[in-house]
């Protein structure tokens, strides 16, 4: 009989690494007028891994939905710019038919919307809210199931 072992966030991290190499890792991405610290970046990430949402606008747009409402309220004015100027700018490019990133999908206004408002109803769900500040070495090896079931996270599937 055998057994197999539940992914961990590192394991879901590596996958998801591996997924988009050209994602940037260990710096800060820096986008001009806006500096993005990699300990952001990382968080991000690990959202998208213990979610589930994969990088497509689609899922991309939940899950600044469910950043906006899943973690705590105290974390850096930065994730609300970051998280409401990331809604506004798909958004603008959606009114002027215009796809995002390497997306060939173009997608309505409407459909923008209803994407950032399910996530935000999703993370309105959470049991516990996520630590803005949380120090990803705490839970690097921890299963993605203990660690959606402590939040109360639905999982979307696309990283484990």
């Amino acid at each position: 009989m055998t057994t197999t072992s539940k992914p961990t966030l590192r394991q879901g991290l590596q996958r998801y690494y591996a997924d988009n190499p050209d994602f940037v890792q260990n710096q800060d991405l820096d986008l001009g007028l806006v500096r993005i610290p990699w300990q952001d970046l990382q968080r991000h990430d690990i959202m998208h891994v213990v979610t589930g949402y994969s990088t497509d606008l689609d899922d991309e747009m939940r899950l600044v939905g469910f950043i906006l409402t899943g973690l705590t309220w105290r974390r850096p004015w930065t994730y609300y710019v970051q998280n409401i100027g990331a809604f506004l700018s798909v958004l603008w490019r959606s009114l002027w038919r215009r796809t995002v990133g390497t997306e060939t999908t173009h997608y309505s206004p409407l459909d923008i919307c209803r994407f950032y408002l399910a996530g935000i109803r999703q993370g309105r769900t959470v049991r516990r809210r996520i630590n803005a500040y949380l120090d990803p070495g705490a839970v690097m090896d921890q299963d993605l199931d203990t660690l959606r079931q402590h939040y109360g996270i639905h999982n979307a599937g696309a990283w484990d």
